[in-house]
């Protein structure tokens, strides 16, 4: 069992993560552990020991791009309004880290669930007050949240930006909270 890693260990690991996080933020394909190590002044080694392949480290900033989501859910969260910033937020972090977002998806499909069921997880409090306070439709669970997520990485996948992508946001948004019409209510005129 590792004790707790050494000041030097985590500021190096906090380095390495900072350069691939602001890298896919921008849009940017994951940097080579060369390149890593040169942004970051640390040499290859020492990268390799933090994140021995392309797997760990993809993992580790999604991790921790799920822990900011986490805080974020936390500080809305009695607040059942602040569910659809949140989940705006969401989308469009998920427009912008696009890089990330490919990357993942070529992984075990393990892998890609145990993603997904964790940012459900962060969603579910929120979702959930969002829900009783009548914000959402009556039919929309939280799974479907991940489908709208999959149908906005459609649009991803299809637009040539990211200012694109992001027009369909509001769109998808629509799909989930509440208008004046619902499925299985009177349309005029209909």
């Amino acid at each position: 069992m590792a004790g707790p890693r050494r000041s030097d260990a985590r500021r190096n690991r906090a380095a390495i993560l900072a350069v691939v996080g602001d890298s896919v933020r921008h849009g940017l394909r994951m940097p080579s552990a060369t390149r890593i190590a040169h942004l970051t002044g640390l040499g290859q080694a020492t990268v390799y020991r933090h994140f021995p392949d392309r797997r760990s480290l993809l993992l580790a900033v999604t991790d921790e791009q799920l822990d900011l989501l986490r805080q974020a859910a936390t500080r809305g969260a009695d607040d059942p309004a602040a569910f659809p910033a949140l989940l705006r937020e969401v989308m469009v972090h998920q427009v912008l880290m696009r890089p990330l977002v490919e990357e993942l998806r070529g992984f075990p499909v393990a892998d890609q669930r145990g993603c997904v069921r964790r940012l459900l997880d962060a969603l579910r409090v929120p979702f959930a007050r969002s829900r009783a306070a009548g914000h959402l439709r009556r039919h929309v669970v939280l799974d479907d949240v991940a489908v709208v997520l999959a149908m906005l990485q459609g649009a991803v996948e299809a637009t040539p930006t990211p200012e694109a992508a992001r027009r369909v946001i509001p769109v998808l948004l629509d799909g989930l909270f509440r208008a004046g019409v619902e499925e299985g209510d009177a349309v005029p005129g209909a």
